[in-house]
């Protein structure tokens, strides 16, 4: 009897060394870059107590940080398999991490996806299959003052020809300074790289030969460079031409620029009368091209090294409903990427009514753009020495193809 009771005692011991341990509650990390306090309470005490109180045992905890930081935070989680269940990451990126995020599409289906723009779905895939869910999105196209146009009728011009006579005819330069320029793009200035992008798009050319090498010898790149330097001439006759006189205030307000590239931010709020004499359009485009609208589509990535990427993706199913779809364009000014958050935003909204009329007419999403930390600087530079008359436009392109080709071989984009 007494053996008996021993054995008993000892498969009962042996019962809970062997027996499962009790589940754990689950930490769900975030990572949304340039969260403003008021946008990440909303998350903290919205959207997270919302999502674990359908999901027992799953803690959801959002964190923030700054773009000045982006690439490398961002760069030292995916590269070592070790940060966040969910990154959020820009409109170019899926090119750059791509092979180092999940396949989440099983996971998915066509209905979880139909409200999206596919634009927007296509930015949020990589070499054919989905890797996150698209968030916001920001349409970035020309703005015209229509009251201030030599020629209202003039307004838009869509191809380079007729946007080069608009620029002339609404550019006005005195004693070797600029009084008024009839265009003006994003940084403010006479250049930039995305705008520059764009119009290698609007050519009707692309960044990428079939074998994946740099298409910067091309024809539409080429052209896209030859519009941009004869622009800058138009209103800047010389580098010695000095700029605008200083304004307060947004360019399109200021009565000296009749037409730009802007983001939102930097334009009027939609509440402004001034709208009433703004037209929103496509850039121009070149021989060969079509008009296009820029599209900058910020999303959520779940990354290869996640354990449990099924309760990530319910996340993200989650956030990006439509119920918080709508919640996010209140809270934080998030344009949705889903047409079914739309309605009341169209029908309040005149302004954002257009915008996101033309977005969906000619939008193209800034997407797949390889190596993108490294293009950026090598554009700019080599750019600004053509338009500047520091070099050729044969050499500028020259370069542009052999230094983006060694930096697309030694990301492994090549060979």
């Amino acid at each position: 009897m007494k053996r008996t009771a021993l054995f008993a005692s000892a498969l009962a011991a042996l019962t809970v060394l062997v027996a499962p341990a009790a589940a754990q509650d689950q930490t769900l990390e975030v990572y949304i870059t340039g969260l403003t306090e008021d946008t990440l309470a909303w998350f903290n005490t919205e959207a997270a107590p919302a999502f674990e109180a359908a999901h027992e045992g799953v803690n959801v905890e959002v964190i923030t940080g700054g773009w000045g930081d982006f690439d490398a935070t961002v760069a030292g989680w995916i590269t070592t398999g070790d940060g966040p269940e969910i990154v959020y990451l820009g409109s170019e990126y899926a090119a750059t991490y791509g092979r180092l995020l999940a396949d989440i599409s099983s996971y998915v289906t066509e209905e979880d996806l139909s409200a999206f723009l596919p634009i927007a779905v296509e930015t949020a895939s990589w070499d054919g299959a989905l890797r996150g869910f698209p968030l916001l999105m920001s349409p970035r196209p020309t703005f015209y003052r229509t009251d201030l146009a030599a020629d209202p009728a003039a307004v838009p011009p869509l191809t380079f020809a007729d946007a080069l006579s608009f620029v002339a005819a609404n550019s006005n330069v005195v004693d070797g300074a600029m009084t008024q320029m009839g265009f003006m793009d994003i940084g403010s200035g006479l250049f930039d790289a995305q705008e520059f992008v764009a119009y290698i798009w609007s050519a009707g050319g692309e960044l990428y030969n079939e074998d994946g090498s740099s298409a910067f010898d091309s024809a539409a790149t080429a052209e896209a460079l030859q519009f941009m330097y004869d622009r800058r001439r138009i209103m800047m006759p010389n580098e010695n031409t000095a700029g605008l006189p200083p304004f307060e205030g947004t360019p399109i307000a200021s009565n000296l620029v009749v037409s730009g590239i802007f983001p939102m931010w930097n334009m009027p709020a939609t509440s402004d009368p001034l709208w009433e004499n703004i037209a929103i359009a496509p850039y121009p485009a070149g021989a060969n091209g079509e008009p296009v609208v820029q599209v900058f589509i910020d999303w959520l990535s779940v990354p290869a090294y996640v354990e449990d990427p099924a309760t990530a993706v319910e996340f993200l199913k989650f956030i990006t409903n439509q119920e918080n779809a709508v919640a996010l364009s209140t809270v934080a000014g998030f344009t949705p990427t889903r047409t079914d958050a739309w309605e009341d935003l169209r029908a309040s909204n005149a302004v954002w009514d257009q915008l996101l009329e033309v977005a969906v007419e000619y939008g193209r999403p800034f997407s797949d753009i390889r190596a993108s930390a490294e293009l950026r600087p090598l554009i700019t530079e080599q750019v600004t020495l053509f338009l500047t008359d520091q070099q050729s436009l044969e050499t500028t392109q020259q370069n542009l193809k052999d230094e983006y080709d060694a930096i697309l071989e030694d990301n492994g984009y090549l060979g």
